[in-house]
């Protein structure tokens, strides 16, 4: 009866035992720490003096000031184009545009446009009047412009240019309306002597009064 009894405090014991261990353990195992891999901590420790040592590089070239990126922005000039020029008007380009390139913008000069007396690889100003001059190397400007010819108000020399009409003939044009006056239309060019409806074909879509 004895052993009994003492067999069954060890039991007690031992099971007290148990049961603190299972309710301490979470408490013993609370306040231990995971320390870092000292490889990985030198390696940490290396890239932060690197990087102060970056910054302060940085800071003693600029004397200790750091300096902004600069940033320019471009300007534009205002230029007027006339003469000729396809579309003659006020153009906004940039400041570093050439002449040439204000020309091209503009449509590009006309066929009888007197280029070669600009140079084209100038630099542009604001405010700046981009004039070419035409040059019609002797010939009737309204004829070259392909405008329509007033018979009325026309040279002999521009008269002279219409298909089928000759100095002989413009000379006529020209004395008729000396005598008989100013032409009401351009039908009325058929009085004059030598220009019939087959002439008058010709000319009828290049004349006006």
């Amino acid at each position: 009866m004895k052993q009994m009894i003492v067999s069954h405090k060890w039991i007690i014991i031992i099971l007290c035992i148990l049961v603190g261990i299972y309710f301490l353990w979470p408490i013993i195992t609370e306040g231990s720490t995971t320390m870092p891999d000292s490889s990985v901590l030198a390696a940490n420790t290396s890239d932060v003096n690197s990087i102060n040592h970056h910054e302060s590089n940085s800071i003693h070239a600029n004397n200790g000031v750091v300096q902004p990126e600069q940033h320019t922005e471009g300007t534009d000039a205002i230029v007027y184009v006339t003469g000729a020029i396809q579309s003659p008007g006020l153009y906004k380009v940039a400041s570093s545009s050439t002449i040439g390139d204000v020309i091209k913008g503009a449509g590009g000069a006309l066929p009888y446009g007197d280029v070669e007396s600009i140079n084209l690889a100038e630099t542009v100003t604001g405010g700046q009047h981009i004039h070419i001059k035409f040059n019609f190397h002797g010939n009737p400007e309204s004829l070259l412009r392909n405008q329509k010819i007033n018979i009325n108000t026309a040279t002999v020399k521009e008269l002279d240019s219409l298909p089928g009409i000759g100095p002989t003939m413009a000379k006529r044009i020209e004395e008729y309306r000396q005598s008989k006056g100013t032409f009401t239309s351009i039908e009325d060019i058929k009085h004059v002597k030598g220009i019939g409806d087959g002439l008058f074909k010709k000319i009828r879509d290049k004349i006006t009064v």
